[in-house]
C-alpha cells in the first residue's frame, strides 16, 4: 500500500509540472509571446496554489471529505487541465479582445487570474491533503504529518515530468498526445491505490469487499478509456480541432493546409489569397510571395552596397531571400532564424511553386552567433529582419556584442541593415528610447549610420564612406543593378530615404533623456528588450514608461531602501516588545514568504539569462 501511495504522489508531481509546461506554451502563444506574460503566468499560477492550500486549511469539513475521497481529487486534474486549456485558447474571446488588437497589461493580468485557476487550485488543495493521507492521520490542528516525505516524492515526480515533457516536445510529440500519456500515468496510479486497498487487513473485510471491488473496477475504467483514446488516435482529432480554432482567429478555416511542430513552437500554415502563410503564437511568422515588402527591404540594403554578392538574412525572410535570388549578381543568400528547426523543416511545407530550390540559397540551422564566428569577412550585406525584441530571445540580436560579431563577418565596405519600430511623424517617449538605444549601440561599433524612416525604421550601419542618405544617389546606384527593376522600382527609393524626416528622427534619438549607460544594449544589460516591452505596454494602453524609467535611473537603491525600511521597523518592534510574553509567527511566516519570492524570482531570472545568452528555452 505504501508503494502504491508513493507512486501516486510521484505521478501527482509528474503530472503537475508537465501540465504546467504544456499550459505555459499555450499561455505564451495566446498572450503574444512577450516576457511581460511570463511573470504574470507564474504569479497567477501560485496565487491559486496558495488559495487552494488556504481553502483546505480553513474549511475543515471540506478537507475531511476530500481526504476520504482523495483519489477522486487526483482524477479531477484531468478535467481541470482540459478546462484550463480551453480557457487559455479562448482567452481573447473571454476578454472581448479582437485577434488583431494588442493585449493591455491590465487585461493580461485579469484574464490570467481567471484562466490559471483550475489546475493551480487543485494543486494547492492536493498537497496538504496528500500529506495527511500518506500519514494516515485525520485533519486536526496540531497533528504531525510527513511533509518532507511527500515533498521528496513529489519533487522526484516533478523532475521526471519536466525532463520527460521536454524530451517529448523536442521530438515533436503533440501536446494533446503528451496530455493523454500523462492522464494514463496518473489514472493508472489511482487504480493501483484502489487495487492495493483490497488487500488491506480489515475486521469488516467481507462487508466492505464488494464496495472496494466496485471502486477498483470504476477506477480501472479511466486508464482504460485514456489508453483507448491513445490507440484510436483521439489526440490527433483533438489537435486538429485546436489548430482550426487558433487559425480561424486570423484567417478562414478553408485556408488552413496543415501544421508542423518544432521544439520551440507550433506553426500553422495555409494558402490565403495567393499567399503561403505561416502562423506562430497567434501572429503571421511568414508570408510569401510578398513582392512589395520584400523588394523594399532588399532595395534599402542593396542601394548602399550595389555590388553585393553574398547576403545574410536573419529572421522571417523567405520572401526576401526569394527576391534577392532573382538578381544575377547574387552568389549566395544565407538565411538563419531564431528557431533553427523552423529553418530545417519549413521548406517541406511550402508549395512547389514558391519553394526555394536555387543552389545559391543556404539555409543554416546553426545558432547565428556560432555561424558568425566561422564566417569572418564573408558577407557584403547583413539584413536583420526581426520583430520587436519583446522577448529576451530576440534581444540577443540587438546587442553590442552581436553587432561586433556582425562587423567582423562583413567584407570590406559591408553594410548592416537593422529594422526597428518607428513612427511616420510623431514619436512618443517609448519609440524615441528604443530608437536611441539602437542608434547609440550601433554607433559604438560602426562609424557611419544612415536612417530610412517610417513605421518600420531601418538603420543602415557601415564603416564605408559610400553609405549615404541622399535619395537621388541611392536611386541611381540601385538602378545600375541588373534586374533591380523587377525587384523594386528605383524611383521608389525617393519615398523611402527621406532626408528631412531622417534628420528629425536622428535629432529626437540624440536628445533622448537618458544617460549613456541606459542606451548601450549589451548581453548583460538588455535595454532594447526593456524599451520594446515599454513600447508594447504603451501601445496596449498601459502608461508605464515614466515609472519604469525613474525606477531604472534610481538603480539598486529603489529596491534596497524598502527592504532596509522593513528591517529597521521590524527591529524596532522586536526591541519594544522584548519584555512581553507574546508569541509571534510573523518572523517565520515572513521567512517562508521571502523564500518563495526569492525562489520563483531566481527561476524567472535564470530563464531570462539563459534565453539572452543561448537562445530560446525548449519548453
Amino acid at each position: 500500500m505504501k508503494f502504491a501511495r508513493g507512486l501516486l504522489i510521484f505521478s501527482y508531481g509528474l503530472f503537475s509540472i508537465a501540465a504546467q509546461t504544456l499550459l505555459f506554451r499555450e499561455f505564451v502563444t495566446t498572450f503574444e509571446g512577450n516576457d511581460i506574460s511570463v511573470g504574470i503566468f507564474f504569479g497567477s499560477w501560485f496565487l491559486w496554489v496558495g488559495l487552494g492550500a488556504v481553502l483546505v486549511r480553513k474549511a475543515q469539513a471540506i478537507a475531511e471529505k476530500l481526504l476520504k475521497r482523495i483519489e477522486i481529487l487526483f482524477l479531477v486534474y484531468l478535467p481541470a487541465f482540459i478546462l484550463q486549456a480551453i480557457l487559455i485558447i479562448q482567452a481573447r474571446e473571454l476578454a472581448g479582445i479582437e485577434s488583431y488588437a494588442l493585449w493591455s497589461v491590465r487585461d493580461i493580468l485579469l484574464v490570467s487570474i481567471i484562466v490559471n485557476a483550475p489546475i493551480s487550485l487543485v494543486t494547492g488543495m492536493l498537497f496538504p491533503i496528500a500529506c495527511r493521507w500518506v500519514g494516515s492521520g485525520t485533519i486536526q490542528q496540531g497533528d504531525k504529518f510527513p511533509v518532507s516525505h511527500v515533498y521528496m516524492i513529489e519533487a522526484a515526480g516533478s523532475f521526471a515530468g519536466g525532463i520527460g515533457v521536454t524530451i517529448l516536445l523536442g521530438f515533436g510529440i503533440s501536446p494533446a498526445r503528451i496530455f493523454l500519456l500523462l492522464a494514463f500515468i496518473l489514472s493508472l496510479s489511482v487504480f493501483l491505490v484502489r487495487f492495493a486497498e483490497i488487500f488491506i487487513p480489515d475486521p469488516r473485510r467481507a462487508a466492505r469487499l464488494a464496495g472496494r471491488l466496485l471502486a477498483c473496477a470504476l477506477s480501472f475504467l479511466v486508464p482504460f478509456v485514456v489508453c483507448l483514446c491513445l490507440v484510436r488516435g483521439f489526440d490527433e482529432i483533438l489537435s486538429t480541432r485546436m489548430r482550426v480554432i487558433k487559425w480561424t482567429k486570423l484567417l478562414p478555416k478553408n485556408a488552413l493546409a496543415g501544421s508542423f511542430q518544432t521544439a520551440q513552437a507550433e506553426y500553422l500554415y495555409g494558402t490565403y489569397r495567393g499567399q503561403w502563410v505561416a502562423i506562430r503564437e497567434g501572429s503571421v511568422a511568414e508570408a510569401m510571395p510578398d513582392e512589395s515588402a520584400a523588394g523594399r527591404i532588399a532595395a534599402i540594403a542593396l542601394c548602399q552596397k550595389p555590388d553585393a554578392a553574398k547576403v545574410l538574412v536573419v529572421g522571417s525572410g523567405l520572401g526576401l531571400c526569394r527576391g534577392l535570388l532573382q538578381l544575377p549578381q547574387i552568389e549566395k543568400v544565407t538565411w538563419t532564424h531564431s528557431d533553427s528547426e523552423y529553418v530545417q523543416k519549413v521548406n517541406e511545407f511550402i508549395p512547389s511553386g514558391l519553394k526555394i530550390t536555387n543552389e545559391r540559397f543556404e539555409p543554416v540551422t546553426a545558432d547565428i552567433r556560432s555561424l558568425l564566428t566561422v564566417r569572418q569577412g564573408t558577407f557584403d550585406v547583413v539584413i536583420l529582419n526581426l520583430p520587436e525584441a519583446t522577448s529576451s530571445v530576440l534581444n540577443r540580436y540587438y546587442t553590442l556584442e552581436f553587432y561586433r560579431q556582425i562587423k567582423e563577418s562583413l567584407s570590406s565596405g559591408g553594410v548592416l541593415a537593422v529594422r526597428t519600430a518607428g513612427g511616420e511623424n510623431i514619436m512618443g517617449t517609448e519609440l524615441v528610447n528604443l530608437g536611441a538605444s539602437t542608434k547609440r549601440t550601433l554607433e559604438k561599433i560602426f562609424s557611419r549610420l544612415v536612417l530610412a524612416p517610417g513605421e518600420d525604421t531601418w538603420f543602415i550601419a557601415s564603416d564605408s564612406e559610400s553609405v549615404t542618405g541622399e535619395p537621388g544617389a541611392l536611386r541611381d546606384r540601385f538602378a545600375l543593378i541588373n534586374g533591380a527593376g523587377d525587384l523594386f522600382t528605383p524611383e521608389g527609393l525617393l519615398s523611402v530615404y527621406l532626408p528631412d524626416r531622417a534628420a528629425a528622427a536622428m535629432k529626437n534619438y540624440s536628445s533622448a533623456d537618458l544617460p549613456e549607460q541606459f542606451l548601450i544594449n549589451r548581453d548583460a544589460r538588455p535595454l532594447t528588450h526593456l524599451y520594446s516591452l515599454l513600447l508594447a505596454a504603451r501601445q496596449s494602453g498601459a502608461p508605464a514608461a515614466r515609472f519604469v524609467k525613474h525606477l531604472a535611473l534610481a538603480g539598486p537603491l529603489a529596491f534596497l531602501i524598502p527592504i532596509l525600511v522593513i528591517v529597521v521597523l521590524r527591529g524596532i518592534y522586536i526591541l519594544k516588545s522584548a519584555g512581553q510574553d507574546k508569541a509571534s509567527s510573523f518572523d517565520s511566516s515572513f521567512l517562508v514568504f521571502s523564500a518563495g519570492a526569492v525562489g520563483i524570482g531566481a527561476v524567472i531570472i535564470l530563464m531570462y539569462l539563459y534565453q539572452t545568452r543561448f537562445g530560446s528555452l525548449y519548453l
